[in-house]
């Protein structure tokens, strides 16, 4: 078993080699983006009978205010910077503001010193969040180990089938393809 030394025990404080579920890892960047409210999270939002009758619905929770309003509104900011100039490129969505991080994170568990998790996680709208998708690759064969690179793209798809379906309309006009 890998050993970790004391580099790697340095960089445990900013999160390589966390181990969060990726739910946890989910609901805590949908706090930083919802004004800084931990909402408990739930996966099913209604449950329905066959006739359409609606025998349970859950209502979203907050179970506490984990960062100020200030600091969640520039987190936005700094997550759309992410994806309009940063390594989230690939996550873009044409018509959309989106916001987004990547990670790249050594897995100290495992035999193999070069093995990663490459991970994508990207907000939309980012300006009023309405939606988040996670995306992790679990020792990805690639090129690059980089989670804008490899699963920023896969956000992207997700988001741009979603938001439509969702009855989100886009923010902004569709880049045109056609030359001038």
């Amino acid at each position: 078993m890998y050993q970790p030394g004391p580099v790697e025990l340095a960089s445990c404080s900013f999160g390589q080699s966390s181990k969060v579920s990726y739910l946890q890892m989910l609901t805590a960047v949908c706090a930083v983006v919802n004004g800084g409210n931990l909402m408990q999270p739930y996966v099913v939002q209604t449950i329905q009978a066959p006739d359409g009758t609606v025998l349970q619905e859950i209502e979203p929770t907050v179970k506490r205010r984990v960062i100020s309003e200030e600091t969640s509104a520039t987190m936005c900011q700094l997550m759309e910077g992410v994806v309009t100039e940063g390594t989230g490129k690939h996550a873009a969505v044409n018509g959309y503001f989106v916001g987004g991080k990547s990670g790249t994170s050594q897995k100290l568990d495992s035999e193999n010193e070069g093995a990663r998790i490459s991970s994508f996680v990207a907000v939309a709208p980012i300006d009023a969040p309405r939606l988040a998708v996670l995306v992790c690759l679990d020792e990805p064969h690639s090129w690059t180990t980089s989670g804008g690179t490899l699963s920023g793209p896969v956000c992207a798809e997700v988001l741009a089938k979603a938001l439509p379906y969702l009855g989100i309309e886009p923010e902004v006009q569709p880049e045109s393809t056609e030359s001038p």
